[in-house]
């Protein structure tokens, strides 16, 4: 791929698409670029987060084993973001991340992503739009005992 089209995949989402060229490039430059076979183990449960994770491509599940022997899963797709959560909380990951299918994401480090969000106001709206609509929809889902997704 080429720069070109590593910021055209970025402009894919929303909380890239008011950034202006130079800071997309700057974001694909400095954001890594990984593949995941599915199966494969991307975060371990309490895990402390790196950085953040946008889905390029395939699906992960973010799963938590019960003490009932029961797990919790949640799949995230193509489009959505991963790690912003406890990256801003500054808390580990509450659940295993695994490779559902084959992936490609783009991990942007800690300190890129907070400097994101202090100097580009449209950034930081972006995630705390993004932020707020997955709020909503788990309290939606939890409120009336739907499956969230």
């Amino acid at each position: 791929m080429t720069i070109e089209d590593d910021i055209a995949c970025l402009k894919q989402f929303p909380l890239f698409r008011s950034l202006p060229k130079p800071r997309l490039k700057l974001v694909a430059l400095m954001g890594e670029k990984l593949q995941f076979d599915a199966g494969t183990r991307i975060i371990d449960e309490g895990e402390r987060p790196e950085g953040v994770y946008f889905i390029l491509g395939g699906e992960v599940e973010l799963a938590h084993a019960r003490a009932d022997g029961g797990t919790k899963r949640l799949v995230l797709a193509t489009g959505m973001v991963f790690g912003d959560v406890p990256l801003l909380c500054d808390q580990p990951y509450v659940g295993m991340v695994t490779a559902k299918s084959d992936v490609s994401a783009l991990r942007l480090p800690r300190d890129l992503f907070f400097e994101l969000l202090e100097t580009i106001p449209d950034f930081s709206i972006a995630l705390s739009r993004d932020l707020a609509s997955r709020l909503y929809k788990l309290a939606d889902a939890v409120l009336h005992s739907e499956k969230v997704h």
